[in-house]
């Protein structure tokens, strides 16, 4: 009987591209395959926030990334000339206090050469067009330019899009809606004065809206209108749109420009016996915050290192059920926020905006809510306290507690690492189990070694 494959990586997006250089630090064996010939040719997801560059550390592309960006250090959101919020991200606990504006054809073309360099060739031109599943793998039928092949895989990772072969032949729903706001992008040149060092927002009375994105050449518009923009899209659209909400600039030109609707939507599960749903495949949402991208890296983070414990360390299968548990409430609680901010951001009632510009100045100037805003804004706040890999040995203890981000770390292989801390403002130790991903899994105040030991055997399942 022929061996199967480890893992095979439907799509070769930023997602899979993430989970394939994962496995390839840790060992694993896989295959990535994407129905497309060539990857990102347009600017589409544009922001990179501070965690995602913290996960990609241990990738060693963050700096050519950073290369390449526009760093935004402040947001500011007004209604005409009405200020409604006002972060300023450089006081962020990271070492990446600000939004990395990066077109994703470059973040894919940095992720590319980065395989490359591990010896992976991303095959394209393949489609998925069936799958079986069996309780100890996936059979599939890959289409490509030699005719029907047909492969044998342990695990199956769909990163292929909102549009998901994987989803589709899985026959998982993708509940949700789609919203009836209809937004249209444009990568223009402007003569402008204003900083690039500032994302601006401002909403309409109308309940529209238009966004001034910096990237290091050009600028990023998106606008939203109740009222028709045209067919086909014209620049004038734009133009009228930043000098309706007073707005300071004169697009010279136009790179590319296009319209779309946002749809919520996510799937209940994550995992369907051997095969598992990442990125756009499992959630999309609206682009406010700029989280989509971005969330498919943290999925695919937090499936790598369980791939490799149960393909390379025999462990127990079941831990795979975290990556749906874990990763499922981040995506709840996405669509939630990106919902929320939809309905304040364009909202034509009169009195709901009145409410809204009344209460968001007053609100966002208080620190706590900024502090929070701006962090769950660059995914710094995503935890999971609630997991089953979560457990605190102190029940009682402040501070670090299990489930949170360990700040600046990241084991180097694909297996849990315990250290001591000695924290300085304090005289007793501190026990940590670090997840591969950079969470922390157990914590315990005092020098707990067998404390350690115990959740790495009983609650991850690695024995050796």
């Amino acid at each position: 009987m022929t061996t199967p494959l480890p893992v095979l990586i439907c799509g070769a997006g930023p997602t899979g591209m993430t989970l394939a250089l994962e496995l390839a630090r840790f060992g694993v064996p896989f295959r990535i395959v994407d129905r497309a010939p060539h990857g990102a040719e347009r600017s589409q997801a544009l922001g990179v926030q501070a965690r995602t560059l913290e996960l990609l550390e241990a990738a060693r592309i963050t700096d050519k990334l950073l290369a390449l960006a526009q760093r935004v250090s402040r947001i500011e959101v007004a209604a005409g000339t009405h200020k409604l919020i006002e972060t300023d991200f450089s006081s962020l606990p990271t070492a990446y206090p600000y939004l990395a504006m990066i077109p994703q054809r470059e973040t894919e073309r940095v992720m590319r050469e980065a395989l490359e360099a591990h010896g992976v060739t991303i095959e394209r031109g393949i489609t998925l067009t069936a799958l079986a599943q069996d309780p100890a793998g996936v059979d599939v039928e890959l289409a490509g330019p030699a005719g029907i092949e047909r492969v044998r895989a342990r695990f199956l990772a769909g990163c292929d899009g909102a549009h998901s072969a994987v989803r589709h032949l899985l026959d998982v729903a993708f509940e949700g809606f789609a919203l009836p706001e209809r937004f249209a992008l444009a990568d223009v040149h402007l003569d402008t004065s204003l900083s690039a060092d500032t994302l601006r927002v401002r909403l309409a009375g109308d309940g529209g809206a238009a966004a001034l994105f910096p990237m290091r050449e050009g600028w990023r518009i998106i606008i939203e209108s109740p009222n028709p923009l045209g067919e086909p899209l014209q620049t004038e659209a734009f133009q009228a749109q930043l000098d309706a909400q007073g707005l300071a600039a004169r697009i010279r030109n136009v790179v590319w420009m296009a319209d779309y609707r946002i749809h919520q939507r996510r799937v209940a599960q994550m995992r369907v016996e051997s095969a598992f749903l990442l990125g756009d495949a499992a959630h999309i949402h609206s682009p406010i915050g700029g989280q989509g991208m971005n969330s498919g890296i943290g999925d695919a983070i937090n499936l790598a290192w369980k791939l490799a414990l149960v393909i390379r360390d025999g462990v127990a299968p079941a831990l795979l059920d975290t990556y749906s548990e874990e990763r499922g409430a981040v995506g709840r609680a996405l669509l939630a926020a990106t919902d929320y901010g939809n309905r304040l951001a364009f909202n034509a009632n009169t009195m709901v905006r009145a409410l809204r510009n009344a209460v968001l100045p007053v609100a966002s100037h208080v620190p706590l809510v900024n502090d929070r805003l701006r962090e769950n804004i660059a995914q710094l706040r995503i935890a999971y306290p609630h997991s089953r890999l979560s457990v605190n040995g102190s029940p009682a203890r402040r501070g670090l507690r299990a489930g949170m981000r360990v700040r600046g770390a990241r084991p180097a292989s694909n297996r849990p690492q315990t250290i001591v801390m000695h924290p300085h403002d304090r005289g007793a130790a501190i026990t940590l189990v670090l997840r591969p991903d950079g969470y922390a899994g157990y914590v315990s105040d005092g020098a707990h070694a067998h404390g350690a030991v115990t959740y790495t055997r009983n609650v991850i399942g690695l024995r050796a």
